[in-house]
């Protein structure tokens, strides 16, 4: 299969990096039952007829249900962990407020950063693709965890600290084109010399090329292993993991 971009015309890939470099719902998963146990650890076992896992579980359907719906509702994502963690936490001896549904969901960011892990092949794939490119990602994330997990999981190796661009210091949130103009400016390069690589089909996808970027979609439900289509002008190459990403460049 002949690759769809090559370095004669492209020079700097750009990532997204929840979801796309880092398996952020297992790390989701693992946080949350941590700090679930150590609440139902506190209570009578006589009284656990819900485990850690069930709630976790409700918790996940309920916000897929929400998210899904066909119209949705206009909450915030905050209102709505409130509703989910409710939903999940009935069968507890406890009063779910939105007090104690900030200070949990604190815990479970904290705890994250403990189970933060890459999706197989990552850095492989990097180490290939910095032979021939620039390396950068744009992410929505908090910033101050987005450098610690650069540096924890050593990928300063292929993306540098100043590579960074996040929606907290370089302007609005993806897919606003702001955040991905000042990533273009600083990296010194043009749209047409650039690919947006991430999974969220508005923010980083419709985002990137809106601003004329041609992007890759990594979803993992995509009947084929690449298939590609357009927005536009613009090509939009669709993978089912990370690492087939060796075989678009």
């Amino acid at each position: 299969m002949s690759p769809f971009f090559s370095p004669t015309r492209k020079k700097v890939i750009f990532f997204d990096m929840n979801n796309t470099i880092l398996d952020r719902r297992q790390c989701f998963d693992s946080a949350f039952l941590e700090v679930m146990n150590d609440y139902t650890a506190r209570w009578d076992p006589e009284d656990q007829n819900w485990s850690s896992q069930d709630a976790l579980q409700s918790y996940k359907l309920e916000w897929g249900r929400h998210r899904k719906a066909p119209v949705r509702s206009p909450i915030s994502p905050d209102e709505l962990r409130h509703i989910c963690l409710r939903k999940a936490l009935q069968p507890f001896p406890v009063n779910v407020n939105p007090a104690f549904t900030r200070s949990f969901f604190e815990q479970v960011e904290e705890q994250e950063d403990n189970f933060v892990a890459l999706f197989p092949g990552v850095e492989d794939t990097l180490e290939a693709l910095s032979k021939n490119y620039k390396l950068a990602i744009i992410s929505n994330g908090n910033r101050r965890r987005l450098q610690s997990n650069l540096q924890k999981l050593k990928l300063t190796a292929w993306i540098e600290q100043d590579r960074l661009f996040s929606s907290e210091k370089d302007g609005p949130r993806k897919p606003h084109p702001a955040i991905f103009e000042a990533a273009m400016k600083t990296m010194s390069t043009i749209a047409s010399h650039s690919v947006m690589v991430g999974n969220s089909w508005r923010n980083d996808i419709v985002g990137a090329t809106s601003c004329g970027m041609d992007a890759i979609w990594i979803h993992p439900g995509n009947i084929k292993k690449i298939s590609e289509r357009r927005i536009g002008k613009q090509k939009v190459v669709i993978v089912r993991s990370f690492k087939q990403l060796q075989y678009t460049f």
